[in-house]
């Protein structure tokens, strides 16, 4: 009987640590970023405003955008924001380095990288107007329409999307 009772606890702990794995690894889904994947993002926000912010490994201003969103989405359940590395999903280390920056800032859940398509191409995908320069965010609105912005993001920028909406 003992016997029994510790073989269905072994079992029912390996079922439990079987879905936390599973729903660790649904939340560090990275998608990949096509030349037709901004109007799937734009709707998969459901007419909410959120921000989309560009980045890259190597951008340390990139960082401290990144570091505010996090800090102010702590605060602000309400904010939502959306992730796009300009580094290379394909690349296993970028991807990996990616996700694990994006954890520390409890920033995955709704993450991007680039794709297969040449990075010009994705640029203007994005928006006809960027020549790369980074950061970059763009704010879009209930109705889908985003304003972009180059620099670093501002709490100051921050509160006044979110008083706005």
């Amino acid at each position: 009987m003992q016997q029994t009772i510790i073989t269905f606890a072994r079992m029912l702990l390996g079922c439990c640590l079987l879905l936390l794995s599973a729903a660790t690894s649904a939340a560090d889904v990275l998608h990949e970023f096509n030349p037709d994947s901004l109007p799937r993002i734009i709707s998969s926000q459901k007419g909410q405003p959120f921000v989309l912010v560009v980045w890259s490994l190597d951008c340390e201003f990139c960082r401290a955008s990144l570091n505010l969103l996090s800090q102010k989405k702590r605060s602000r359940k309400d904010l939502r924001v959306v992730t796009l590395a300009t580094d290379p999903l394909a690349d296993p280390q970028a991807a990996a380095l990616i996700r694990k920056s994006l954890g520390t800032l409890d920033l995955r859940n709704d993450a991007w990288a680039f794709g297969a398509a040449p990075p010009e191409q994705l640029r203007y995908a994005i928006d006809q107007k960027w020549h790369g320069e980074m950061p970059r965010s763009y704010w879009f609105d209930g109705a889908g329409t985003g304003r972009a912005t180059s620099g670093v993001v501002t709490s100051a920028m921050v509160d006044a999307f979110l008083a706005a909406r």
